[in-house]
């Protein structure tokens, strides 16, 4: 991110993550993103996703940004979308 005030606003995981490392968690969050909206939209089906999540999870980066963040996906409903395509994301790392 080349605006380092907009940045800080990212700045959620400690304060330990340098600004190349944040890049990289947003673009892994982009994909991710991109992902969950495909599926609620319909254009995916929920192994298409299961698909597409293991192949992020090839990428170590991808999997460090899902280490990250996983306080963040604890705090979401236990019934939504999101909160089951996380646990079946969480369920590939075993």
């Amino acid at each position: 991110m080349d605006d380092p005030e907009l940045a800080e606003v990212l700045d959620a995981y400690d304060g330990t993550v340098s600004p190349r490392k944040q890049r990289q968690f947003l673009f892994a969050n982009a994909l991710y993103t991109k992902a969950l909206c495909y599926y609620r939209m319909g254009n995916v089906t929920r192994e298409e996703f299961f698909g597409f999540a293991r192949s992020m999870l090839q990428n170590p980066l991808f999997r460090e940004y899902w280490y990250a963040t996983r306080p963040h996906r604890a705090t979401l409903v236990d019934t939504s979308d999101e909160a089951g395509l996380g646990r079946m994301v969480d369920d590939l790392l075993v």
